[in-house]
């Protein structure tokens, strides 16, 4: 089965996308297929324009931009690696516009219409305020288990204040994401 990874980092190479890539990697060592998307390489991304015409036709956006094979990716995808950056004390834009597309997987009555039971990890980095890397990813988790009923496995928030963007990430940070991985 397809594990998804999408990452808002803006920068490869990274925190998120080195934390992620690790993620990655423990998923792929039980065989997991993992597909990653990096949504800084995207080009054509648009917002959720509340249109409602994912409630009448089955939960597909018509929106066709680059997060639409996203959106239909994760429709078929065992689990979820959710990853973003921390922009003013919330997740960063680019991260905010998937999210809310994801508001396609709920019928007209809020009930969720995506497969249950999908495994879901979160990231979360912050250069300053490892409370609001907590908060985040608190936060995140609880959207995607409450309206998605995903299963959480493990969600990390990472603080980077005053890093250099290049340095080392602490062993154990790197050790604890494989094992997250492992657990898809």
């Amino acid at each position: 089965m397809v594990v998804i990874s999408i990452v808002s980092s803006p920068r490869k190479g990274g925190f998120g996308d080195r934390i992620a890539r690790r993620i990655e990697e423990g998923a792929e060592s039980v065989g997991k297929e993992v597909v990653r998307f990096d949504l800084n390489d995207m080009c054509d991304i648009r917002q959720c324009q509340n249109c409602e015409a994912c409630k009448s036709n089955g939960g597909i956006c018509v929106i066709k931009d680059d997060i639409a094979p996203v959106i239909d990716a994760i429709r078929d995808a065992e689990g979820m690696i959710l990853t973003t950056s921390i922009q003013f004390n919330e997740m960063n834009g680019l991260f905010k516009m998937v999210h809310d597309r994801l508001y396609c997987f709920l019928d007209m009555n809020a009930t969720t219409i995506m497969p249950k039971g999908k495994k879901l990890a979160t990231v979360v980095t912050a250069s300053a305020d490892q409370g609001s890397a907590d908060r985040v990813s608190a936060a995140l988790e609880k959207v995607m288990h409450e309206h998605f009923f995903c299963e959480p496995v493990g969600r990390m928030a990472y603080c980077t204040w005053m890093m250099p963007k290049d340095s080392p990430i602490d062993d154990s940070v790197m050790d604890e994401a494989y094992e997250i991985g492992r657990r898809f």
